[in-house]
């Protein structure tokens, strides 16, 4: 593959990360699995294609120690999840509520056990449909696995010989992606002023951004009222898109840049932190606050004078956006329809209202959507307590969640419309929410599963630390300060939401092990 191409490909997959729920007449869900709804997806299934043709025209596939690692991880990693789904089927005690429910949820059932009867093959239903909840689900994880190792693998090729090259493409699609971001919100910015005008430009645009009401359920809904969301399905995945870019746009803005482009860095900087505040999302709030901390711990570890001053300025930016969209949040009315979404208070200041709302609520178990959210997260910690080695098996969960549900989370209004829709719809069509993906991966997958899926991302972690321990360089030293802090901020994402909202995981891990392949390695490879 050529440098150019590679490097093109690199940049819109980084560009269309925040392309992360698309239309559903563009989203490829029959080779997608995860990313099916990501934009991503087209630039990667490319480059997935080129690269296979060039290892097919070269006749050699690398197989370096990397490689054999690699392969290694890969094995374990099927074998675990696959003994796990192995013997979920066979302890899963809901095979009778399956058949009870509605004759819909699995549609070509009747018609397959009606085929091996007309040709002497008798299978009973049960049999039949115990062989239908192991090859449905197979396929699906068959197709996962293969993304989620095939993308890191594939910028991992790209980018090991000079990580450099991938981190300054990295640096400038993210930088790209954020204009865009910012330049819808201020359409959004507009509708929450009352402007029937950007009520009109969004209900146009929106449909083409991200698809709207998917499953016939009300999210995402055309417009959202109250918070904004920007070009995101909804608030809290600004955040999470905030998590992996903002340490980046930090880093940028660092650099020693000619004056207007110095300007133009600060202003986009102040408006994407400024609109990260608007969304009133906890997620984006709390993600936010944790990586300015980390950023703050960094400066005080290393205690660099330049550093320390571009940490300050960063400091008094995002306080200065932080006040400014508090207090202009008074004098919006959230749409064209409504009446204040402010925060004055006669007994409260502004700033506290706001933080007391999006950051205190969440040690509240009814606050907001807590209800609904920390039931799940309580059913997954007591399923997976209760089958702690290998979990009740990858995709079998739903139907275990109602008899593990407590009566104050049967009776939160949220869960109980999952409650109806999983019991109207079946347990093979609908189901609850992944809130949460380690506390899901613990429940479906035990404690051996979620350990080996955390494991890359913690030795990757151990590695950047290592580095920014011992390099010399302060410019290259921040490089990975600030991938660290984005790697943080999206994996802490996993608390409360899955990770696969945007590959902006995947991106991070195929670049972080690019960055942390030692010269040495480097030079033995060029040599091969």
């Amino acid at each position: 593959m050529s440098i150019t191409l590679r490097n093109k490909l690199f940049f819109l997959i980084v560009l269309f990360v925040i392309f992360c729920n698309i239309p559903k007449m563009v989203q490829l869900n029959f080779l997608g699995s995860f990313l099916a709804k990501d934009l991503s997806l087209y630039p990667i299934l490319i480059g997935a294609i080129y690269t296979g043709y060039t290892f097919y025209q070269e006749r050699k596939l690398p197989f370096y120690k990397e490689e054999r690692g690699l392969l290694f991880y890969i094995v374990t990693y099927v074998f675990i999840l696959m003994l796990s789904f192995l013997h979920g089927l066979s302890m899963y005690p809901y095979y009778d509520a399956i058949l009870a429910g509605p004759p819909d949820q699995i549609e070509k059932l009747p018609a397959v056990q009606h085929f091996l009867s007309t040709i002497g093959i008798e299978v009973d239903t049960i049999s039949l449909l115990k062989f239908w909840m192991f090859a449905r689900p197979i396929k699906g994880f068959i197709v996962e696995t293969i993304w989620y190792f095939l993308v890191p693998y594939l910028i991992f090729t790209w980018y090991k010989r000079n990580a450099s090259e991938g981190f300054s493409i990295l640096t400038r699609a993210i930088f790209c992606a954020t204009v865009l971001v910012c330049v819808y919100s201020m359409i959004d910015v507009l509708y929450l002023s009352g402007s029937t005008l950007a009520e009109t430009v969004l209900a146009t645009l929106n449909p083409i951004v991200h698809y709207i009401q998917s499953n016939g359920t009300w999210w995402p809904p055309l417009l959202w009222k109250g918070q904004l969301r920007s070009l995101f399905a909804e608030p809290s995945y600004y955040g999470i898109f905030a998590a992996f870019a903002m340490p980046f746009l930090w880093y940028c803005w660092g650099k020693h840049l000619q004056t207007k482009n110095k300007i133009l860095i600060t202003m986009v900087l102040f408006i994407f932190t400024y609109c990260l505040f608007l969304t009133k999302a906890r997620t984006a709030n709390v993600l936010f606050i944790g990586e300015l901390l980390l950023l703050i711990f960094f400066t005080l570890w290393k205690r660099n004078s330049d550093f320390i001053k571009k940490t300050v300025v960063i400091v008094i930016l995002s306080l200065t956006a932080f006040i400014t969209s508090v207090f202009s949040l008074n004098f919006m009315p959230g749409s064209p329809q409504g009446s204040t979404i402010g925060y004055d208070d006669i007994n409260n200041t502004a700033i506290s209202s706001y933080l007391e709302d999006n950051v205190g609520s969440l040690a509240s178990s009814n606050k907001r959507s807590n209800g609904a959210r920390y039931s799940i997260l309580e059913v997954n910690i007591t399923i997976g307590k209760h089958y702690p080695l290998l979990g009740v098996g990858k995709s079998l969960r739903n139907a275990y969640i109602p008899d593990y549900l407590s009566e104050e989370g049967k009776a939160n209004s949220e869960v109980q419309y999952w409650m109806k829709n999983q019991k109207e719809k079946g347990v093979m069509k609908s189901g609850f929410p992944e809130l949460g993906e380690y506390y899901t991966r613990f429940a479906e997958t035990g404690i051996l599963g979620l350990c080996i899926y955390l494991l890359p991302a913690a030795f990757l972690a151990w590695r950047l630390l290592k580095q920014i321990h011992f390099l010399k360089d302060q410019e290259e030293r921040e490089k990975y300060i600030f991938f660290f802090i984005s790697l943080s901020g999206v994996m802490t994402s996993g608390l409360g939401d899955t990770l696969s909202i945007t590959c902006a995981y995947w991106i991070l891990m195929g670049l972080g092990y690019a960055m942390i392949l030692s010269p040495h390695k480097k030079e033995k490879h060029e040599s091969a």
